[in-house]
């Protein structure tokens, strides 16, 4: 698991944007070539797309905690 606390609150929005970006591609790819006629698809290749989203899913929501951990301790800290 990635530790995200060394980034600053920027880094890591800037960082679940990408990531967010990486999930609609990997999405519209999946839906894209299992919607395709007439193309066996293995269940192995429909199990690795399944795997990579909730990969990326998980991360994107590790991400959001820490943007949202750093916000809280931002409005509860003193800035220095």
């Amino acid at each position: 698991m990635e530790d995200f606390s060394g980034m600053s609150t920027a880094e890591l929005e800037e960082l679940l944007s990408a990531l967010e970006g990486d999930l609609e591609d990997l999405e519209q790819e999946r839906m894209y070539v299992l919607g395709q006629t007439g193309l066996h698809v293995s269940a192995n290749q429909v199990k690795t797309y399944e795997t990579e989203i909730s990969s990326l899913k998980a991360k994107i929501e590790r991400v959001e905690d820490s943007i949202r951990a750093k916000k809280s301790e931002g409005a509860g800290g003193a800035s220095v």
